[in-house]
């Protein structure tokens, strides 16, 4: 933690760099996750030869239930888990620093 800390300090925006490693660091593993927790929740509701996720929901052999379905619940796992990826690292970098990361207020 300490080359955080000494990184944010000397003023050359090196704090900026690292930030932005760890956001976007956060940001792809919380994006793995949750593909794989809404494709696990889906094979889970949807059991049988349907329980696969569409992997081409625009593809004319999905059905519109089931490619509006996958599309919904893709959308609103995918903004759930950037949230809570962005508050988590935002949390870790104030504990590790004492500051907020940059471009986050006070």
């Amino acid at each position: 933690m300490a080359s955080i800390q000494k990184s944010t300090g000397d003023g050359d925006g090196g704090g900026e760099r690292v930030w932005k490693v760890v956001s976007t660091g956060s940001a792809l593993l919380a994006g793995v996750v949750t593909r794989k927790l809404l494709e696990a929740v889906w094979k889970k509701l949807r059991s049988g030869a349907e329980g696969d996720p569409p992997l081409n929901p625009a593809d004319r052999r999905i059905s519109w239930v089931d490619a509006l379905a996958w599309a919904i619940s893709a959308s609103v796992a995918v903004g759930v888990g950037r949230l809570v990826a962005e508050r988590l690292s935002a949390a870790g970098w104030e504990r590790a620093t004492g500051s907020p990361p940059p471009g986050i207020e006070d």
